[in-house]
């Protein structure tokens, strides 16, 4: 099992009730049967900071670029907030950014969702998302999901009719991602 491909879940809610780490967490179990499944805690990456990084990357910054390099896809799970993303999500990426032009996500196929109490799933924090993440990977799948009207976890787990959209975004997400062709092993003579 040791080369099974690894999946990295980047939740912007600390709550520890997060409908979105709801969300994580049943996708985890949906795609847990076939990848390795990485949750680096956002919650101990400092503030980006460049003196920082010149120091020397922080340990849990090591730690969330060691997930996302053992991966092959990064799904991001996000609240709206302010008609956007959450602050701890937008931190993690900032330092998946660097350095300049040779991040964590380049080469990695970059995801969306957004689970949300309001009728739109997030949609403002969503399409921010696939602006910011558009620029750092060439892999962005494009489908984002949107997870509306969820007001309450179901014993710690999503509703029924907000679970559901789980299953169908993911299989099309592994779908895409297995239909792009593996650079790091194509004959480059």
């Amino acid at each position: 099992m040791a080369n099974r491909e690894g999946v990295t879940m980047l939740v912007g809610s600390l709550r520890e009730d997060s409908v979105n780490r709801a969300a994580a967490k049943q996708a985890a179990q949906h795609l847990g049967h076939d990848f390795t499944i990485h949750q680096p805690d956002l919650s101990q990456i400092p503030l980006f900071d460049q003196d920082l990084e010149h120091a020397g990357d922080p340990e849990a910054v090591l730690a969330l670029k060691v997930a996302v390099a053992e991966s092959a896809v990064v799904i991001c799970f996000t609240p709206e907030y302010n008609y956007s993303t959450s602050g701890v999500l937008k931190n993690a990426i900032d330092w998946l950014s660097r350095p300049f032009r040779s991040g964590s996500l380049i080469g990695r196929v970059v995801a969306i969702a957004s689970a949300t109490p309001g009728s739109k799933g997030g949609e403002n924090a969503r399409e921010h998302l696939l602006q910011t993440c558009g620029v750092l990977t060439d892999r962005l799948y494009s489908v984002t999901l949107g997870i509306p009207n969820v007001t309450q976890l179901d014993e710690g787990a999503l509703p029924d009719h907000a679970a559901d959209l789980l299953p169908p975004w993911l299989d099309g997400l592994i779908t895409f991602h297995r239909s792009i062709p593996d650079l790091a092993h194509t004959d480059q003579t």
